[in-house]
């Protein structure tokens, strides 16, 4: 049986090795600046605090996979090319790249511990729409430092997000049979996840920090958060806004644990899960076929017994084709569901009340369990 077993988990790898990550691997070249991009094109401005280490004299701007020792900080511009499709992230082909066709960097900068908190005041007191919000993603496993800054381009951009966007970068190894090693950095970045938190928690401009993270990355953030409370700051000085927790690679025991320390959120915290999820079925079998949190679906009495006692929001997207293969990354590849992130985060409602058949999200238990709710996918989308 062990024998058996450890070919099926072999095969399994094999099977997603070509679609771990995306199917292009870029190189750091995605990240030199292009001068003489039009100005038509959206652009979006990340900020990156990271725990990799700074690259080589020749590019210093650049970060490695190895582990820093303190927190670095970037700045960066990226163009959203005219033809971008929602969902999609469209690398470079061509050289130059084609501002219709390809994401393109426009600016990079390295900063000072400083100089990133008044980019954070800079967009604040420019105003408008999210001026005062921050959202921070926590990429996953198995993620390249260019992939990860490209990713959170596009989930601002789809998202129609307009606060301040802050990529927390920890040192993936990018490398997919280095699951372990990518575990140990994860957990090696969670005093300095909390560091960063705080130090934008403290910025009289910031009214709200939301946070969302990705597979790998809940481990680091859910870590993060339930240390902080154990450190007499959980709430980040009141300003710990929105959590979503997209398909989460976390043991669901150990999750459990995680949240009797953490306690009910002014907030509900928003779990993204989804059954047919292949990356977590391999984590399953790694971790001795013990679930995953982003594996329990919302008819799951786990689920519901959750959602009731830790105030969660816990969205099965089973039913939403995302046309991505390992389904893995649906949060940010759904049209449908990116929408209904930006309109989440802007305190909007995303459609009425009925039910379409592809989504269940669980609010408490009981009356509240509905099947499909439109407030997460509404109708119309819900063949995207």
């Amino acid at each position: 049986m062990a024998v058996i077993r450890g070919l099926r988990i072999v095969a399994f790898v094999l099977l997603l090795l070509p679609v771990a990550g995306c199917a292009y691997r870029p190189g750091s070249e995605v990240l030199t600046p292009i001068a003489n991009v039009p100005m038509s094109t959206d652009k979006v401005r990340i900020l990156v605090a990271t725990t990799r280490e700074r690259g080589s004299q020749q590019d210093p701007n650049a970060f490695t996979a190895e582990r820093a020792k303190n927190l670095n900080f970037a700045a960066l511009t990226i163009s959203i090319p005219t033809q971008h499709v929602v969902g999609n992230i469209e690398w470079p082909d061509t050289t130059p790249p084609d501002p219709a066709r390809h994401f393109i960097t426009t600016e990079r900068d390295f900063l000072d511990t400083d100089g990133f908190l008044n980019q954070i005041r800079a967009r604040a007191r420019k105003g408008g729409p999210e001026a005062n919000d921050v959202l921070v993603f926590v990429h996953g496993y198995n993620t390249l430092y260019e992939e990860a800054v490209y990713w959170l381009a596009q989930i601002v951009h789809d998202s129609g997000f307009k606060g301040t966007a802050v990529l927390f970068a920890w040192p993936s190894r990018g490398k997919a049979p280095l699951y372990l090693a990518d575990r140990e950095a994860s957990t090696y970045s969670r005093d300095y996840f909390e560091q960063a938190l705080l130090k934008m928690s403290k910025l009289p401009e910031v009214k709200e920090i939301n946070i969302l993270a990705h597979s790998m990355g809940n481990w680091l953030a859910v870590e993060t958060m339930r240390q902080a409370k154990m450190n007499g700051h959980g709430d980040f000085n009141g300003k710990l806004a929105d959590v979503i927790l997209a398909s989460p690679d976390l043991d669901v025991n150990v999750f459990r644990t995680q949240l009797d320390v953490i306690g009910k959120l002014p907030r509900p915290m928003t779990i993204l899960v989804s059954g047919d999820d292949k990356a977590l079925e391999l984590s399953t079998m790694l971790a001795g076929d013990v679930d995953r949190a982003g594996r329990v679906t919302a008819n799951d009495a786990r689920a519901i017994a959750a959602a009731e006692r830790y105030n969660l929001r816990v969205v099965d997207l089973t039913g939403v084709d995302d046309g991505k293969g390992n389904h893995h990354s649906k949060y940010s590849k759904s049209a449908a569901v990116i929408e209904a992130i930006g309109k989440g985060l802007k305190g909007a409602p995303s459609g009425p009340q009925t039910e379409v058949g592809v989504v269940t999200a669980v609010t408490s238990a009981g009356e509240n369990l509905m099947k499909v709710p439109a407030a997460i996918i509404p109708p119309a989308a819900a063949s995207q």
